[in-house]
Protein backbone atom coordinates (compact mmCIF):
# COMPACT_ATOMS: atom_id res chain seq x y z
CA UNK A 1 0.00 0.00 0.00
CA UNK A 2 1.31 3.18 0.00
CA UNK A 3 2.39 4.85 3.42
CA UNK A 4 1.69 8.11 5.25
CA UNK A 5 4.75 9.93 4.12
CA UNK A 6 3.08 9.47 0.67
CA UNK A 7 0.65 12.08 1.43
CA UNK A 8 2.41 14.99 3.18
CA UNK A 9 2.51 17.17 0.22
CA UNK A 10 -1.20 18.29 0.68
CA UNK A 11 -0.59 19.74 4.22
CA UNK A 12 1.18 22.11 2.72
CA UNK A 13 -1.89 23.73 0.58
CA UNK A 14 -2.60 27.38 0.92
CA UNK A 15 -5.85 29.18 1.54
CA UNK A 16 -8.92 29.09 -1.34
CA UNK A 17 -7.09 32.16 -2.67
CA UNK A 18 -3.84 30.51 -2.89
CA UNK A 19 -3.47 27.01 -3.38
CA UNK A 20 0.53 25.93 -2.72
CA UNK A 21 2.03 21.95 -3.61
CA UNK A 22 -0.55 19.65 -3.89
CA UNK A 23 1.82 16.67 -4.15
CA UNK A 24 4.17 15.01 -2.48
CA UNK A 25 8.30 15.49 -2.64
CA UNK A 26 9.53 12.89 -4.67
CA UNK A 27 11.36 11.41 -1.51
CA UNK A 28 7.87 10.93 0.59
CA UNK A 29 6.80 8.59 -2.37
CA UNK A 30 10.24 6.69 -2.96
CA UNK A 31 9.88 5.74 0.84
CA UNK A 32 6.36 3.97 0.68
CA UNK A 33 6.11 0.58 0.20
CA UNK A 34 4.95 -0.75 -3.29
CA UNK A 35 3.50 -3.85 -2.31
CA UNK A 36 0.25 -3.76 -0.27
CA UNK A 37 1.94 -6.09 3.09
CA UNK A 38 5.40 -7.07 2.79
CA UNK A 39 5.34 -10.74 3.58
CA UNK A 40 7.72 -13.31 2.82
CA UNK A 41 7.61 -16.45 0.71
CA UNK A 42 9.26 -19.64 -0.89
CA UNK A 43 11.14 -18.77 -4.88
CA UNK A 44 8.58 -19.21 -7.27
CA UNK A 45 8.30 -17.53 -11.03
CA UNK A 46 7.34 -14.22 -10.57
CA UNK A 47 7.52 -11.66 -12.96
CA UNK A 48 10.89 -9.77 -12.76
CA UNK A 49 11.07 -6.01 -11.59
CA UNK A 50 12.38 -5.36 -15.37
CA UNK A 51 8.97 -6.14 -16.53
CA UNK A 52 6.65 -4.89 -13.91
CA UNK A 53 8.39 -1.64 -14.87
CA UNK A 54 7.49 -1.91 -18.32
CA UNK A 55 4.03 -2.77 -17.12
CA UNK A 56 3.49 0.62 -15.59
CA UNK A 57 1.55 3.93 -16.37
CA UNK A 58 4.76 6.23 -18.43
CA UNK A 59 3.98 10.24 -18.18
CA UNK A 60 3.07 10.14 -22.04
CA UNK A 61 -0.02 7.74 -21.02
CA UNK A 62 -1.20 10.60 -18.93
CA UNK A 63 -0.69 13.43 -21.72
CA UNK A 64 1.30 16.62 -21.72
CA UNK A 65 -0.07 17.91 -18.62
CA UNK A 66 1.62 15.22 -16.52
CA UNK A 67 5.68 14.58 -15.55
CA UNK A 68 7.34 11.40 -14.35
CA UNK A 69 9.31 11.77 -11.16
CA UNK A 70 12.07 10.40 -9.66
CA UNK A 71 11.22 7.43 -7.18
CA UNK A 72 14.41 7.27 -5.14
CA UNK A 73 15.70 9.74 -2.66
CA UNK A 74 17.56 9.89 0.89
CA UNK A 75 16.86 6.98 2.77
CA UNK A 76 13.36 6.53 4.49
CA UNK A 77 15.27 5.00 7.36
CA UNK A 78 16.30 8.24 8.54
CA UNK A 79 14.75 9.00 11.84
CA UNK A 80 11.76 11.90 11.36
CA UNK A 81 11.50 14.91 13.94
CA UNK A 82 8.47 13.15 15.93
CA UNK A 83 6.99 16.84 15.61
CA UNK A 84 6.99 16.41 11.66
CA UNK A 85 5.87 13.02 11.79
CA UNK A 86 3.45 12.28 8.87
CA UNK A 87 0.80 9.64 9.83
CA UNK A 88 -2.34 8.27 9.49
CA UNK A 89 -4.76 8.12 12.80
CA UNK A 90 -8.63 7.30 13.58
CA UNK A 91 -8.93 4.71 12.39
CA UNK A 92 -7.37 0.70 12.50
CA UNK A 93 -6.24 -1.77 10.29
CA UNK A 94 -6.23 1.16 7.50
CA UNK A 95 -3.90 4.09 9.34
CA UNK A 96 -1.47 0.63 10.74
CA UNK A 97 -1.75 -0.14 6.69
CA UNK A 98 -0.53 3.43 5.46
CA UNK A 99 1.34 3.83 8.48
CA UNK A 100 3.98 0.69 7.47
CA UNK A 101 3.31 -0.99 11.02
CA UNK A 102 5.10 -4.07 10.69
CA UNK A 103 6.82 -3.68 7.59
CA UNK A 104 10.48 -4.64 8.23
CA UNK A 105 11.09 -4.70 4.48
CA UNK A 106 11.87 -8.65 4.45
CA UNK A 107 9.85 -8.91 0.92
CA UNK A 108 12.04 -9.90 -1.68
CA UNK A 109 9.51 -10.46 -4.12
CA UNK A 110 9.52 -8.19 -7.41
CA UNK A 111 7.85 -4.58 -7.50
CA UNK A 112 7.96 -1.51 -9.49
CA UNK A 113 6.41 2.01 -8.63
CA UNK A 114 5.66 5.01 -10.82
CA UNK A 115 4.76 8.54 -9.49
CA UNK A 116 3.28 11.43 -11.73
CA UNK A 117 2.70 15.10 -11.18
CA UNK A 118 0.44 17.65 -13.25
CA UNK A 119 2.36 20.91 -14.35
CA UNK A 120 0.05 23.01 -12.49
CA UNK A 121 0.65 21.09 -9.25
CA UNK A 122 -2.75 19.95 -8.34
CA UNK A 123 -2.80 16.47 -9.00
CA UNK A 124 -0.70 13.88 -8.16
CA UNK A 125 -0.75 10.07 -9.47
CA UNK A 126 0.96 7.17 -8.27
CA UNK A 127 1.12 3.22 -9.29
CA UNK A 128 2.58 -0.04 -8.18
CA UNK A 129 2.88 -3.22 -9.65
CA UNK A 130 3.96 -5.74 -6.97
CA UNK A 131 4.22 -9.53 -7.36
CA UNK A 132 3.65 -12.61 -5.07
CA UNK A 133 3.67 -16.29 -4.80
CA UNK A 134 -0.46 -17.04 -5.37
CA UNK A 135 -0.63 -18.46 -1.98
CA UNK A 136 0.69 -14.91 -0.08
CA UNK A 137 -0.96 -13.16 -2.44
CA UNK A 138 -4.42 -14.65 -1.38
CA UNK A 139 -3.94 -13.34 2.39
CA UNK A 140 -2.40 -9.93 1.63
CA UNK A 141 -4.76 -9.04 -0.84
CA UNK A 142 -7.76 -10.30 1.60
CA UNK A 143 -5.57 -8.03 4.59
CA UNK A 144 -5.26 -4.77 2.47
CA UNK A 145 -8.79 -5.65 0.86
CA UNK A 146 -10.51 -5.21 4.72
CA UNK A 147 -8.52 -2.77 5.93
CA UNK A 148 -9.51 -0.10 2.64
CA UNK A 149 -12.85 -0.84 3.67
CA UNK A 150 -13.09 -0.84 7.25
CA UNK A 151 -13.21 3.07 7.82
CA UNK A 152 -15.30 5.53 7.21
CA UNK A 153 -13.10 8.53 8.22
CA UNK A 154 -9.44 9.20 8.77
CA UNK A 155 -7.18 11.51 9.89
CA UNK A 156 -3.76 12.71 8.08
CA UNK A 157 -1.67 14.12 10.85
CA UNK A 158 1.70 16.23 9.94
CA UNK A 159 3.78 19.46 11.45
CA UNK A 160 1.13 19.93 13.55
CA UNK A 161 -2.01 19.97 11.24
CA UNK A 162 -4.45 17.47 10.77
CA UNK A 163 -6.74 16.99 7.84
CA UNK A 164 -9.62 14.53 8.27
CA UNK A 165 -11.37 12.25 4.89
CA UNK A 166 -13.97 11.49 4.80
CA UNK A 167 -14.05 7.69 3.06
CA UNK A 168 -16.60 6.35 0.56
CA UNK A 169 -16.56 2.94 -1.34
CA UNK A 170 -16.23 3.51 -4.97
CA UNK A 171 -15.70 0.88 -7.83
CA UNK A 172 -12.59 1.37 -10.14
CA UNK A 173 -12.14 -1.87 -11.29
CA UNK A 174 -13.41 -5.22 -11.35
CA UNK A 175 -14.62 -7.97 -8.86
CA UNK A 176 -11.39 -7.99 -7.80
CA UNK A 177 -10.57 -4.98 -6.83
CA UNK A 178 -11.36 -2.59 -4.29
CA UNK A 179 -11.54 1.29 -3.81
CA UNK A 180 -12.54 3.97 -1.92
CA UNK A 181 -13.04 8.05 -2.24
CA UNK A 182 -11.17 10.57 0.31
CA UNK A 183 -12.83 13.81 0.58
CA UNK A 184 -12.03 16.51 2.88
CA UNK A 185 -11.00 20.73 2.84
CA UNK A 186 -7.84 22.17 4.62
CA UNK A 187 -7.88 25.80 4.80
CA UNK A 188 -11.35 26.46 2.77
CA UNK A 189 -9.84 24.53 0.00
CA UNK A 190 -11.23 21.07 -1.29
CA UNK A 191 -8.57 18.09 -1.58
CA UNK A 192 -10.44 15.27 -3.16
CA UNK A 193 -8.32 11.46 -3.43
CA UNK A 194 -8.75 7.88 -4.29
CA UNK A 195 -6.86 5.02 -3.16
CA UNK A 196 -7.71 1.84 -5.05
CA UNK A 197 -6.31 -1.57 -5.22
CA UNK A 198 -6.90 -4.91 -8.06
CA UNK A 199 -5.57 -8.49 -8.29
CA UNK A 200 -4.51 -8.32 -11.81
CA UNK A 201 -3.85 -11.86 -11.72
CA UNK A 202 -2.45 -14.40 -9.76
CA UNK A 203 0.62 -13.20 -8.68
CA UNK A 204 0.28 -9.77 -9.72
CA UNK A 205 -1.61 -6.68 -7.91
CA UNK A 206 -1.89 -3.17 -8.70
CA UNK A 207 -1.88 -0.40 -6.10
CA UNK A 208 -3.42 3.17 -7.19
CA UNK A 209 -3.78 6.53 -5.78
CA UNK A 210 -5.05 9.72 -7.27
CA UNK A 211 -4.88 13.34 -5.48
CA UNK A 212 -6.51 16.48 -6.62
CA UNK A 213 -6.99 19.82 -5.04
CA UNK A 214 -9.13 22.38 -5.84
CA UNK A 215 -11.61 19.71 -7.52
CA UNK A 216 -13.95 16.76 -6.77
CA UNK A 217 -14.82 14.74 -9.81
CA UNK A 218 -13.42 11.07 -9.84
CA UNK A 219 -13.49 10.91 -14.00
CA UNK A 220 -9.60 11.89 -14.33
CA UNK A 221 -9.02 9.29 -11.54
CA UNK A 222 -11.12 6.14 -12.87
CA UNK A 223 -9.57 7.31 -16.45
CA UNK A 224 -6.14 6.68 -15.14
CA UNK A 225 -7.02 4.06 -13.03
CA UNK A 226 -8.22 2.19 -15.99
CA UNK A 227 -5.62 2.94 -18.33
CA UNK A 228 -2.84 1.62 -15.58
CA UNK A 229 -5.08 -1.95 -15.34
CA UNK A 230 -5.25 -2.30 -18.49
CA UNK A 231 -1.74 -2.01 -19.61
CA UNK A 232 -0.33 -4.37 -16.81
CA UNK A 233 -2.83 -6.98 -18.30
CA UNK A 234 -1.58 -6.47 -21.86
CA UNK A 235 1.93 -6.36 -21.32
CA UNK A 236 2.37 -8.87 -18.59
CA UNK A 237 -0.44 -11.10 -20.13
CA UNK A 238 -2.51 -11.43 -17.38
Amino acid sequence: MIKAAAFVGIVGLGSAGGVGTAYPPAQAWASAPTQMVTSTAPTVDLPAPDQLQSALLRADDLGPAFTQKPTTGPSPSQPEDAANETRFAGCQPLAGLLNGTGDDGRSKNPRAVAIFTSRDGRVAVYEALTAEPPAVLDDDYAQTKQALESCGSISLVSAGQTIKFSLTPIRFGGPDSSAVRMDATHQGVLVNGYIAIERLGESVALAYAFFQVGGGSSQLASHFYQRAADKARTTLDL
